[in-house]
């Protein structure tokens, strides 16, 4: 339970979901403005030293299976690593999905845009 939202799962990905709904800021600009709200604007406001993955920084960061901002929002994207001072503290895996459709194959990698 999100200890200001008791609805919430203290999720920044599920906040920036809401918000866009609830702003009506559903363009890909509304949409990469709520994902940076919840990325690397909270970074930039706390001034953290080494804050980044260029070399020299502590390399924090959340690896999503999605390939933009957008996708990651849209489909609530899943974790695949947690990194923190460089090192991997919890993993994943990738989400998959079997198709039983006639004529069409039966994994799709959704990460390559095939199907």
């Amino acid at each position: 339970m999100d200890p200001w939202y008791p609805l919430g799962s203290a999720d920044m990905l599920e906040v920036a979901a809401m918000g866009l709904h609830v702003a009506q800021m559903t363009s890909d600009d509304g949409m990469r403005a709520a994902f940076d709200a919840v990325t690397v604007n909270p970074a930039r406001i706390l001034h953290l030293p080494d804050y980044g993955i260029a070399p020299g920084c502590r390399a924090d960061c959340v690896l999503l299976q999605a390939r933009s901002p957008q996708e990651a929002i849209r489909l609530r994207a899943p974790r695949l690593k947690v990194i923190r001072a460089g090192k991997v503290i919890a993993e994943s895996p990738a989400a998959t999905a079997t198709l039983h459709i006639p004529s069409r194959p039966a994994q799709v990698d959704w990460m390559k845009g095939s199907g």
